[in-house]
C-alpha cells in the first residue's frame, strides 16, 4: 500500500521537528521509514498513525542529539555518524599524502641546491593555492546562496573561515613556506601544512561539487 503525500508529509514534519533538518538524510530516512510503514500496512491490520508510531520509535536512537570528536555536538546521531565518516576518512588520507609530498618536495629541493629551484617552487605554490582561495571564495557563494541544506552544505560551512584565511595567508605569503630552512624540522611543518591545505581545499570543493549534484537531482525529481 503507498503512502500518500499528506502521509509522506506527517512524516517529513515529524524528522524536522527531531532535528533532521538537513534534505540528504531527511529524504533518505522519509524512503526508509516509508517503506516500513508500507510493508506493515500489508501485512497487519493497523491505522498508518499507530504503524508509524512504532516504526518511528525504532529510528529514535538515530535521532538523538550526538557527539564527535572531529565534528562536535549534532544532531541527529545518524548526521553525525556520517560526517564523522566523511572527515575521518578524509583526514587520514590528506595526513598521508602531505606527508609523502613533502618528503619528496624537500629532497627534490634541498639536493638540487638552487635558489631558482626553491623560489619557483614556492611561487608555484603561492599561485596554486590563490587560484584555490578563488575557487573556495566561489564555492562558498554558492553554498550560502542555495536553499537546500545537506550534510555537504554543512562540513563546508563548519570549516569555511579557517580554511580561507589560512589560504589567503598563504597566498600572500603570510604564512611563509621555508622550503630552503636550515632546520630540517621546520621546513617539514611548513610546508606540510601548505600542502595539508591545499589538499583539504580539493575536499571542500568536492563537497560543493555533492552538495550541487544533490540539488540538480532534487530539482529534477521535483520537476
Amino acid at each position: 500500500m503507498k503512502l500518500t503525500n499528506h502521509q509522506l508529509t506527517i512524516i517529513e514534519e515529524t524528522l524536522v521537528l527531531n532535528g533532521v533538518v538537513y534534505d540528504d538524510i531527511k529524504l533518505e530516512l522519509i524512503d526508509h521509514i516509508a517503506s516500513e510503514i508500507e510493508e506493515k500496512l500489508n501485512d497487519e491490520k493497523s491505522s498508518f498513525e499507530v504503524i508509524f508510531d512504532e516504526v518511528l520509535e525504532k529510528w529514535k536512537p538515530e535521532l538523538q542529539p550526538s557527539f564527535s570528536g572531529l565534528i562536535g555536538f549534532t544532531n541527529p546521531k545518524i548526521m553525525t555518524v556520517k560526517c564523522h565518516k566523511i572527515v575521518k576518512r578524509q583526514l587520514f588520507t590528506v595526513i598521508a599524502i602531505s606527508s609523502l609530498i613533502t618528503l619528496s618536495l624537500m629532497l627534490f629541493v634541498r639536493n638540487s641546491n638552487s635558489e631558482l629551484v626553491i623560489t619557483n617552487s614556492q611561487g608555484v605554490l603561492r599561485s596554486f593555492v590563490l587560484v584555490e582561495f578563488c575557487l573556495v571564495i566561489l564555492a562558498w557563494g554558492l553554498i550560502w546562496k542555495s536553499k537546500i541544506q545537506t550534510t555537504y552544505s554543512y562540513l563546508m560551512k563548519k570549516k569555511s573561515f579557517g580554511l580561507i584565511l589560512f589560504l589567503f595567508m598563504i597566498g600572500i605569503g603570510g604564512f611563509p613556506v621555508r622550503l630552503n630552512h636550515p632546520d630540517a624540522k621546520i621546513a617539514f611543518v611548513t610546508v606540510f601544512f601548505a600542502i595539508t591545505y591545499v589538499l583539504i581545499t580539493g575536499i571542500y570543493l568536492q563537497l560543493a561539487y555533492k552538495h550541487l549534484q544533490f540539488k540538480k537531482k532534487l530539482s529534477i525529481s521535483n520537476a
